[in-house]
Protein backbone atom coordinates (compact mmCIF):
# COMPACT_ATOMS: atom_id res chain seq x y z
CA UNK A 1 0.00 0.00 0.00
CA UNK A 2 1.42 3.38 -1.05
CA UNK A 3 1.54 6.05 1.63
CA UNK A 4 0.27 9.51 0.67
CA UNK A 5 2.98 12.05 -0.14
CA UNK A 6 3.32 15.42 1.57
CA UNK A 7 2.09 17.16 -1.59
CA UNK A 8 -1.06 15.03 -1.58
CA UNK A 9 -1.77 15.88 2.06
CA UNK A 10 -0.91 19.57 1.84
CA UNK A 11 -3.82 22.05 1.76
CA UNK A 12 -2.59 25.39 0.35
CA UNK A 13 -6.01 26.94 1.02
CA UNK A 14 -5.39 26.63 4.78
CA UNK A 15 -1.60 27.03 5.05
CA UNK A 16 1.09 29.54 4.20
CA UNK A 17 -0.36 33.05 3.83
CA UNK A 18 -3.85 31.55 4.17
CA UNK A 19 -3.13 29.91 7.53
CA UNK A 20 -5.71 30.66 10.21
CA UNK A 21 -3.86 31.04 13.50
CA UNK A 22 -6.86 30.40 15.77
CA UNK A 23 -7.37 27.06 13.99
CA UNK A 24 -3.66 26.27 14.19
CA UNK A 25 -3.46 27.18 17.89
CA UNK A 26 -6.49 25.11 18.86
CA UNK A 27 -5.28 22.08 16.90
CA UNK A 28 -1.75 22.24 18.31
CA UNK A 29 -3.28 22.34 21.79
CA UNK A 30 -5.48 19.33 21.02
CA UNK A 31 -2.50 17.37 19.66
CA UNK A 32 -0.43 18.28 22.74
CA UNK A 33 -3.19 17.17 25.14
CA UNK A 34 -3.66 13.88 23.30
CA UNK A 35 0.08 13.17 23.25
CA UNK A 36 0.47 14.07 26.93
CA UNK A 37 -2.45 11.82 27.89
CA UNK A 38 -0.97 8.86 26.03
CA UNK A 39 2.42 9.47 27.61
CA UNK A 40 0.87 9.72 31.09
CA UNK A 41 -0.84 6.33 30.79
CA UNK A 42 2.48 4.68 30.05
CA UNK A 43 2.80 4.92 26.27
CA UNK A 44 5.51 7.53 25.67
CA UNK A 45 6.40 6.07 22.28
CA UNK A 46 2.81 6.28 21.08
CA UNK A 47 2.47 9.73 22.62
CA UNK A 48 5.55 10.93 20.76
CA UNK A 49 4.30 9.44 17.51
CA UNK A 50 0.92 11.12 17.91
CA UNK A 51 2.62 14.44 18.66
CA UNK A 52 4.87 14.27 15.59
CA UNK A 53 2.10 13.08 13.27
CA UNK A 54 -0.39 15.61 14.59
CA UNK A 55 1.99 18.55 14.30
CA UNK A 56 2.96 17.46 10.79
CA UNK A 57 -0.70 17.41 9.75
CA UNK A 58 -1.33 20.82 11.29
CA UNK A 59 1.67 22.17 9.39
CA UNK A 60 0.66 20.59 6.08
CA UNK A 61 -3.14 20.90 6.26
CA UNK A 62 -3.85 23.76 8.65
CA UNK A 63 -5.80 21.61 11.10
CA UNK A 64 -6.42 17.95 11.97
CA UNK A 65 -9.81 18.10 13.69
CA UNK A 66 -12.73 18.19 11.21
CA UNK A 67 -14.92 21.24 11.58
CA UNK A 68 -12.22 23.33 13.28
CA UNK A 69 -13.20 26.55 11.40
CA UNK A 70 -16.61 26.37 13.04
CA UNK A 71 -15.45 26.40 16.66
CA UNK A 72 -11.83 27.63 16.84
CA UNK A 73 -12.55 31.37 16.38
CA UNK A 74 -15.12 31.28 19.18
CA UNK A 75 -12.69 29.50 21.51
CA UNK A 76 -9.94 32.09 21.10
CA UNK A 77 -12.20 35.17 20.93
CA UNK A 78 -12.56 35.54 24.75
CA UNK A 79 -8.78 35.51 25.25
CA UNK A 80 -7.55 39.05 26.07
CA UNK A 81 -5.49 40.42 23.19
CA UNK A 82 -6.48 37.61 20.80
CA UNK A 83 -7.57 40.08 18.12
CA UNK A 84 -4.12 41.66 18.02
CA UNK A 85 -2.27 38.34 18.24
CA UNK A 86 -4.28 36.38 15.69
CA UNK A 87 -5.67 39.00 13.33
CA UNK A 88 -3.37 42.01 13.43
CA UNK A 89 -5.97 44.31 14.94
CA UNK A 90 -4.46 47.22 16.83
CA UNK A 91 -5.90 49.41 19.54
CA UNK A 92 -7.80 51.43 16.94
CA UNK A 93 -9.72 48.32 15.94
CA UNK A 94 -8.55 48.46 12.32
CA UNK A 95 -6.91 45.77 10.27
CA UNK A 96 -3.23 46.31 9.63
CA UNK A 97 -2.10 46.95 6.07
CA UNK A 98 -0.73 43.48 5.54
CA UNK A 99 -3.51 41.05 4.75
CA UNK A 100 -6.66 43.11 5.16
CA UNK A 101 -10.08 41.53 5.24
CA UNK A 102 -11.66 40.06 2.15
CA UNK A 103 -14.60 41.91 0.71
CA UNK A 104 -17.95 40.58 1.87
CA UNK A 105 -19.85 38.35 -0.48
CA UNK A 106 -19.77 34.85 -1.84
CA UNK A 107 -16.09 34.15 -1.61
CA UNK A 108 -14.23 31.02 -2.54
CA UNK A 109 -15.04 28.51 0.17
CA UNK A 110 -11.48 27.38 0.34
CA UNK A 111 -10.39 30.99 0.61
CA UNK A 112 -7.29 29.92 -1.17
CA UNK A 113 -4.98 30.20 -4.11
CA UNK A 114 -6.15 30.29 -7.69
CA UNK A 115 -9.47 31.93 -6.90
CA UNK A 116 -11.18 34.93 -8.50
CA UNK A 117 -8.91 37.96 -9.04
CA UNK A 118 -11.06 40.11 -6.73
CA UNK A 119 -11.38 37.36 -4.12
CA UNK A 120 -15.07 36.81 -4.73
CA UNK A 121 -16.85 34.04 -6.59
CA UNK A 122 -19.76 35.35 -8.58
CA UNK A 123 -23.12 34.70 -10.14
CA UNK A 124 -24.70 34.78 -13.60
CA UNK A 125 -26.46 37.90 -12.33
CA UNK A 126 -23.72 40.06 -10.78
CA UNK A 127 -26.09 42.51 -9.08
CA UNK A 128 -28.66 41.55 -6.49
CA UNK A 129 -32.38 42.38 -6.63
CA UNK A 130 -34.38 43.73 -3.69
CA UNK A 131 -35.24 40.54 -1.73
CA UNK A 132 -38.80 41.59 -0.86
CA UNK A 133 -39.64 42.51 -4.46
CA UNK A 134 -38.10 39.30 -5.78
CA UNK A 135 -39.93 37.16 -3.21
CA UNK A 136 -43.26 38.67 -4.25
CA UNK A 137 -42.52 37.96 -7.92
CA UNK A 138 -41.45 34.37 -7.30
CA UNK A 139 -44.39 33.58 -5.02
CA UNK A 140 -46.91 35.07 -7.46
CA UNK A 141 -45.30 33.07 -10.29
CA UNK A 142 -45.49 29.79 -8.30
CA UNK A 143 -41.72 29.39 -8.21
CA UNK A 144 -41.71 29.68 -4.42
CA UNK A 145 -44.37 28.93 -1.83
CA UNK A 146 -44.80 30.51 1.60
CA UNK A 147 -46.12 28.46 4.52
CA UNK A 148 -46.08 30.50 7.71
CA UNK A 149 -42.44 31.44 8.29
CA UNK A 150 -41.17 28.90 5.76
CA UNK A 151 -40.29 29.69 2.15
CA UNK A 152 -39.45 26.86 -0.24
CA UNK A 153 -39.56 26.04 -3.96
CA UNK A 154 -42.87 24.71 -5.22
CA UNK A 155 -42.92 21.03 -6.15
CA UNK A 156 -43.35 21.90 -9.84
CA UNK A 157 -40.34 24.22 -9.92
CA UNK A 158 -38.18 21.97 -7.74
CA UNK A 159 -38.80 18.97 -10.00
CA UNK A 160 -37.79 20.91 -13.11
CA UNK A 161 -34.75 22.37 -11.33
CA UNK A 162 -33.51 18.95 -10.22
CA UNK A 163 -33.98 17.49 -13.69
CA UNK A 164 -32.03 20.35 -15.27
CA UNK A 165 -29.15 19.90 -12.80
CA UNK A 166 -29.06 16.19 -13.62
CA UNK A 167 -28.71 17.02 -17.32
CA UNK A 168 -26.07 19.70 -16.84
CA UNK A 169 -23.94 17.65 -14.46
CA UNK A 170 -22.63 15.52 -17.34
CA UNK A 171 -21.70 18.52 -19.51
CA UNK A 172 -18.07 19.62 -19.69
CA UNK A 173 -17.17 23.01 -18.29
CA UNK A 174 -16.61 24.52 -21.75
CA UNK A 175 -20.24 23.75 -22.63
CA UNK A 176 -21.41 25.28 -19.35
CA UNK A 177 -19.34 28.40 -20.09
CA UNK A 178 -21.05 28.84 -23.46
CA UNK A 179 -24.50 28.45 -21.93
CA UNK A 180 -23.60 30.88 -19.14
CA UNK A 181 -22.48 33.48 -21.68
CA UNK A 182 -25.68 33.08 -23.70
CA UNK A 183 -28.06 33.62 -20.78
CA UNK A 184 -26.10 36.22 -18.79
CA UNK A 185 -25.31 39.88 -19.56
CA UNK A 186 -21.73 38.85 -20.46
CA UNK A 187 -20.41 38.82 -24.02
CA UNK A 188 -17.34 36.60 -23.50
CA UNK A 189 -16.60 33.47 -21.51
CA UNK A 190 -13.58 31.32 -20.81
CA UNK A 191 -12.67 28.38 -18.59
CA UNK A 192 -9.90 28.67 -16.00
CA UNK A 193 -8.37 25.58 -14.42
CA UNK A 194 -6.35 26.31 -11.31
CA UNK A 195 -7.24 24.94 -7.87
CA UNK A 196 -10.59 24.05 -9.48
CA UNK A 197 -12.54 24.84 -12.64
CA UNK A 198 -13.94 28.35 -13.03
CA UNK A 199 -16.07 30.03 -15.68
CA UNK A 200 -14.98 33.63 -16.27
CA UNK A 201 -17.63 35.93 -17.75
CA UNK A 202 -17.01 39.48 -18.94
CA UNK A 203 -17.90 42.16 -21.43
CA UNK A 204 -15.82 42.40 -24.61
CA UNK A 205 -13.28 44.96 -23.36
CA UNK A 206 -13.15 43.94 -19.70
CA UNK A 207 -9.87 43.36 -17.90
CA UNK A 208 -9.15 40.23 -15.88
CA UNK A 209 -9.98 42.14 -12.70
CA UNK A 210 -13.41 42.97 -14.13
CA UNK A 211 -14.29 39.37 -14.93
CA UNK A 212 -16.92 37.50 -12.95
CA UNK A 213 -15.61 34.08 -11.92
CA UNK A 214 -18.18 31.37 -11.26
CA UNK A 215 -17.28 27.93 -9.92
CA UNK A 216 -18.69 24.88 -11.69
CA UNK A 217 -21.25 23.85 -9.00
CA UNK A 218 -22.67 27.38 -8.88
CA UNK A 219 -22.86 27.53 -12.67
CA UNK A 220 -24.78 24.25 -12.79
CA UNK A 221 -27.20 25.40 -10.09
CA UNK A 222 -27.87 28.78 -11.70
CA UNK A 223 -28.15 27.62 -15.31
CA UNK A 224 -30.53 24.88 -14.16
CA UNK A 225 -32.49 27.36 -12.05
CA UNK A 226 -32.78 29.77 -14.97
CA UNK A 227 -34.02 27.05 -17.32
CA UNK A 228 -36.42 25.62 -14.74
CA UNK A 229 -38.06 29.03 -14.31
CA UNK A 230 -38.94 29.40 -18.01
CA UNK A 231 -42.59 28.20 -17.71
CA UNK A 232 -43.11 30.43 -14.67
CA UNK A 233 -41.38 33.71 -15.61
CA UNK A 234 -41.05 35.56 -18.92
CA UNK A 235 -38.54 38.16 -17.70
CA UNK A 236 -34.97 36.91 -18.22
CA UNK A 237 -33.52 39.22 -15.56
CA UNK A 238 -35.98 37.90 -12.97
CA UNK A 239 -35.19 34.31 -13.99
CA UNK A 240 -31.47 35.01 -13.43
CA UNK A 241 -32.21 36.65 -10.08
CA UNK A 242 -34.33 33.65 -9.08
CA UNK A 243 -31.54 31.27 -10.09
CA UNK A 244 -29.09 33.16 -7.88
CA UNK A 245 -31.40 33.40 -4.86
CA UNK A 246 -32.72 29.85 -5.06
CA UNK A 247 -29.27 28.41 -4.38
CA UNK A 248 -30.17 28.83 -0.71
CA UNK A 249 -32.57 25.89 -1.09
CA UNK A 250 -29.95 23.40 -2.32
CA UNK A 251 -29.39 20.35 -0.14
CA UNK A 252 -26.84 18.57 -2.34
CA UNK A 253 -23.95 19.78 -4.46
CA UNK A 254 -25.16 20.43 -8.02
CA UNK A 255 -21.93 18.93 -9.37
CA UNK A 256 -20.84 15.99 -7.17
CA UNK A 257 -24.16 15.41 -5.31
CA UNK A 258 -22.47 15.47 -1.90
CA UNK A 259 -24.78 16.55 0.92
CA UNK A 260 -24.20 20.23 1.66
CA UNK A 261 -23.16 21.51 5.08
CA UNK A 262 -23.76 24.76 6.97
CA UNK A 263 -20.69 26.81 7.79
CA UNK A 264 -19.79 30.39 8.65
CA UNK A 265 -18.48 33.23 6.51
CA UNK A 266 -14.87 33.81 7.50
CA UNK A 267 -12.09 35.51 5.52
CA UNK A 268 -9.85 32.52 6.18
CA UNK A 269 -10.51 29.02 7.52
CA UNK A 270 -11.90 30.49 10.71
CA UNK A 271 -10.55 34.01 10.62
CA UNK A 272 -11.50 37.39 11.97
CA UNK A 273 -15.09 38.57 11.68
CA UNK A 274 -14.84 41.76 13.72
CA UNK A 275 -15.45 42.83 17.32
CA UNK A 276 -18.99 41.90 18.31
CA UNK A 277 -19.85 40.71 14.81
CA UNK A 278 -21.53 37.40 14.07
CA UNK A 279 -20.31 35.74 10.87
CA UNK A 280 -22.89 35.03 8.19
CA UNK A 281 -24.01 31.43 7.76
CA UNK A 282 -22.98 29.68 4.56
CA UNK A 283 -23.96 26.63 2.54
CA UNK A 284 -20.91 24.69 1.37
CA UNK A 285 -19.95 21.48 -0.39
CA UNK A 286 -17.30 19.75 1.77
CA UNK A 287 -16.12 17.63 -1.16
CA UNK A 288 -15.70 20.41 -3.74
CA UNK A 289 -14.82 23.02 -1.07
CA UNK A 290 -17.22 25.41 -2.77
CA UNK A 291 -19.60 27.85 -1.14
CA UNK A 292 -23.02 27.67 -2.77
CA UNK A 293 -24.73 30.40 -0.78
CA UNK A 294 -24.16 33.02 1.90
CA UNK A 295 -27.14 33.82 4.12
CA UNK A 296 -27.53 37.44 5.16
CA UNK A 297 -27.12 37.89 8.94
CA UNK A 298 -30.43 38.43 10.72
Amino acid sequence: MRLPTASAIRRPAHTGENRCWPCTTVNVAIVAIAAAALTAVGSPAIGGTVALAGLALVWLRGYVVPGTPRFAPRLVAPIPGSEAVFHGVGTSGGMEAAGGPDAPGETDAAGGMGGPPDGEAGSLRPTAVDPAVLLDRLVSADVLAVDGDTVAPTAAYDERWGAEMDRLRDRDTESLAEIAREISPATTSRVIREDREWIALASEDATVMEETWIDRPTAIAEIAGYRAAEPFLDDDSVRLAAARTNRMFLDRCPDCETELERGVDMPCCGGYSGPGEEPAETLVCPACEVRLYTFEPA
